[in-house]
């Protein structure tokens, strides 16, 4: 089974524009443009749009604020290099490193391409970059590259995907529906019997005895309507918490499923941001903003078929302002839709930074860095203040505009409607219903002009959810699923080629075959692939190329669950979740009794410490198991591991910081624990390696070295220069004690 592909990105992007008249001013006309390449970040870090434009001879890099220059032929090592919440393209001018660009984790796959690239560009090699393949749309005829035109899609895709979850629940949708429009209609009688009471009663005194039945009318409508209307709120407030709580619980289980690759790329405050405050926005939208734009909707319709009925010449007069109303809309709706886009962005990046630092808030005082983390945030936060001042600084102009526009009908049916009561053309009980209706006309244009805002933001956060929704895993579950029943624990790495960022290969064609029951010991320096083994055996990511295989099955063609429910690992820094001692130990093993739970202690050596905590199993861990050290929690993963009962065990290293007594305690429950598994260890000292059948020694992803501990040191190759240069640090620390 192949692993799954991914489309490669466009290196010649279509230039805006502005771009490409201020590329040819700098000597890059369109036709002497080899690459060029978008990315969303400014040297500061801010959103800004910014165009790696390069020639044979020439690199600019351009955005609104400014603009680099740079002779390609004095550049070499290109690098694009990923950090925490962005990514760097840097080269190596006249032997000192210059940064080009910068750009967010969801560009990184582009700028690893793009590094390569210009390598070959620099050394004059031949590359063929193809353009941007451009499609012209049929709506607004505009050109665009990709699968949809970026000025079409969206608004209306997205609301009718909104819709369609409401497809289980169409019986109360309906009669929501059917709510709503009966509410409307008790709103349309009182105008018309307003104007009753003043020509046949209050002027025309010709039905005097009317005047009680009227206004017990008047009264039975309005109460009416409002019970109906509260029921009708009440309907939709479940029907849009439903929804909601449907959509939310869609993206948790759907990022269950991804990739860690995918959370590589986003920051965990930013997808925190999306599954709360995003979900919390489209909820708002659903419970109240579909509720009053139906209502306001209808009210809109029925309103105008009134006044058209009542004086359909006096109601063409009502229509004058509608084109200005509806093209000022249309703008606002862009110029919204894009700003709130924006301040969502700067949301996500204050988020995803707060995390961070929050998280690391010990090494933060350890190292007294609040005020540079202080003055981070700040920059974060002064961000966010210009585009929400930007945001609604659109809002305070085009609102009001629109109010004003929407209601200059008015002036004209007072004066216009006024001269036919002068006149004797019309009574007054008509003009003041005309009035009425005209209210209520004009109020729904004037409040449906004014949802843009609101329309924008829930449409902003649900096309960030449905962005969620919509992401594929790198890690899918097989087509055609192999079930292996209980494995025998044979493990085969064939000819594994593998890299976090494509086209940086960390493993480098590396083969490994343990046979069941067997344990092997990875060594090696730091960064030579031994986690990357792991992570690939437990298939958090796929392999480039080459296969990994259990019991001679290709375990992509393995179903997920059936795969990671026998293999049992500890890591080096095991996380424990808030709650208790015993909710720890059983989450590997939900229904785990008590029995089952305090044998796994005992054989992980953890039962002791447990009972001296003043509530035993069931004291508190605190968050990420903050109120115990660092061996109590190894040997509580440990413990965990061993209910978990895996016929393969991964031990990733288990030992690297704790002390000598804590690491003979834990070893001891280490050489129960491996028993009759097949085991693969990592260990941070060799000496605890020497019990393993077989080590495999890795350097730069390739592995260079097989055998025991005695075959291995006797040879004198890399793993003896480990050894002896571990053997130097423990001296020199024992003499430095």
């Amino acid at each position: 089974m192949a692993p799954p592909t991914i489309a490669t990105p466009s290196l010649r992007q279509t230039l805006p524009g502005a771009i490409a008249r201020r590329a040819a001013e700098h000597g890059l006309p369109p036709e002497a443009v080899r690459l060029s390449v978008s990315a969303d970040l400014s040297n500061d870090g801010r959103f800004v749009e910014s165009w790696l434009v390069v020639s044979n001879d020439k690199l600019l890099v351009l955005s609104d604020s400014g603009m680099k220059a740079f002779d390609l032929r004095r550049l070499n090592k290109f690098k694009s290099t990923e950090y925490s919440g962005c990514g760097f393209l840097t080269a190596e001018e006249d032997g000192a490193r210059v940064e080009l660009i910068r750009y967010t984790h969801s560009r990184s796959h582009v700028f690893s391409l793009v590094a390569g690239t210009l390598d070959k560009l620099a050394k004059g090699e031949k590359v063929e970059i193809p353009a941007e393949e451009l499609r012209k749309c049929p709506k607004c005829g505009g050109e665009y590259a990709g699968g949809n035109c970026p000025r079409c899609r969206g608004k209306r895709r997205i609301f009718f995907r909104l819709l369609r979850y409401a497809r289980p629940h169409k019986l109360v949708f309906l009669l929501t529906m059917l709510l709503m429009l009966l509410s409307t209609a008790m709103n349309l009688a009182p105008p018309y019997l307003q104007k009753i009471l003043f020509d046949e009663i209050l002027i025309g005194k010709r039905r005097v005895g009317l005047l009680l039945p009227v206004v017990l009318a008047l009264l039975g409508f309005a109460a009416a309507g409002l019970v109906i209307s509260m029921y009708a709120g009440r309907l939709n407030g479940w029907l849009g918490s439903r929804l909601a709580y449907e959509i939310r619980a869609e993206v948790f289980r759907h990022l269950q499923q991804l990739s860690l690759s995918f959370y590589d790329r986003l920051q965990i405050g930013a997808v925190m941001e999306r599954v709360s405050q995003d979900t919390g926005a489209v909820q708002e939208f659903l419970s109240f903003g579909l509720r009053i734009i139906v209502v306001q909707t209808l009210l809109l319709v029925l309103s105008g078929a009134m006044l058209f009925i009542m004086n359909w010449r006096l109601a063409l007069w009502v229509l004058v302002p509608a084109p200005a109303v509806v093209f000022i809309t249309i703008v606002s709706w862009r110029v919204l839709r894009s700003a709130f886009h924006r301040l969502w962005e700067r949301w996500a990046r204050m988020g995803g930074l707060l995390n961070n630092i929050l998280s690391g808030l010990k090494e933060v005082k350890a190292f007294a860095q609040e005020p540079r983390e202080i003055a981070r945030f700040d920059r974060r936060s002064f961000e966010l203040f210009e585009w929400s001042y930007r945001t609604q600084a659109a809002l305070a102009f085009y609102f009001p505009l629109m109010g004003f526009v929407s209601g200059l009908g008015l002036y004209v049916i007072w004066y216009l409607g006024g001269r036919d009561v002068l006149s004797g053309k019309m009574t007054p009980g008509t003009l003041i219903a005309f009035i009425s209706y005209l209210g209520m006309f004009y109020g729904p244009i004037q409040f449906l002009s004014q949802v843009g805002g609101w329309l924008s933001r829930s449409i902003t956060s649900a096309e960030r959810v449905f962005e969620i929704l919509d992401a594929k895993t790198d890690v899918p579950e097989p087509a055609e699923p192999v079930e292996i029943g209980e494995i025998r624990g044979e493990i085969e790495f064939r000819d594994v080629t593998f890299g976090y960022v494509k086209h940086k290969p960390v493993l480098h064609g590396v083969s490994l075959c343990l046979r069941p029951g067997e344990m092997v010991g990875l060594v090696g320096h730091s960064g030579a692939g031994k986690s990357t083994v792991i992570n690939l055996l437990l298939r958090f990511y796929d392999v480039d190329a080459g296969a990994v295989l259990i019991d001679g099955v290709d375990i992509r063609r393995i179903p997920l669950a059936q795969l990671r429910s026998q293999v049992g690992v500890v890591f080096q820094e095991p996380l424990l979740f808030s709650g208790t001692i015993a909710e720890n130990l059983g989450y590997a093993k939900p229904g785990a009794t008590a029995e089952e739970i305090i044998v796994s202690a005992h054989a992980a050596n953890a039962h002791s410490f447990i009972m001296a905590k003043p509530c035993a199993y069931d004291a508190q861990v605190g968050e990420r198991g903050s109120r115990l050290s660092v061996g109590e929690k190894q040997r509580i993963a440990i413990a965990r591991a061993i209910l978990h009962a895996p016929r393969i065990l991964i031990l990733d290293e288990a030992t690297s910081a704790v002390d000598l007594k804590t690491e003979e305690q834990i070893q001891e429950a280490i050489g129960r624990l491996v028993r009759g598994r097949t085991t693969i260890a990592i260990a941070h000292r060799l000496s605890t390696l020497r019990n393993a059948d077989r080590l495999f020694v890795l350097e730069h992803g390739r592995r260079v070295e097989e055998g025991t501990h005695e075959e291995l040191f006797r040879k004198r190759g890399v793993y003896y220069n480990l050894v002896v240069l571990q053997r130097r640090v423990s001296s020199i620390q024992a003499v430095d004690g």
